[in-house]
């Protein structure tokens, strides 16, 4: 697997896990199927170009921002706010 599927799948799951939601709870938010985000955490799948942007925006109204480095990986900032979003989402699900 590339290294750069590799290293979208870990920011699909990091993000994921920082806002707690699940998979079928990300699919909803950018339009995506459950199966579909599994297949992208997994690197089953290259993502398309809409998808990348899809996500990539849905991060950064999330308060959650990528940083690709020279060497593959990358570094991730979590803003504050984007915990405060965290706890008003669990609240409104209840």
């Amino acid at each position: 697997m590339r290294l750069e599927r590799q290293a979208f799948a870990a920011k699909i799951r990091l993000a994921r896990a920082v806002l707690d939601w699940s998979q079928t709870e990300l699919g909803r938010h950018v339009g995506m199927t459950q199966r579909a985000i599994h297949k992208l955490e997994r690197g089953d799948t290259e993502p398309r170009r809409t998808t990348v942007r899809v996500l990539e925006q849905m991060w950064r109204e999330q308060k959650i921002d990528f940083e690709d480095l020279a060497d593959g990986g990358f570094r991730a900032t979590v803003r504050s706010s984007a915990f405060d979003l965290g706890v008003t989402r669990k609240s409104k699900r209840r």
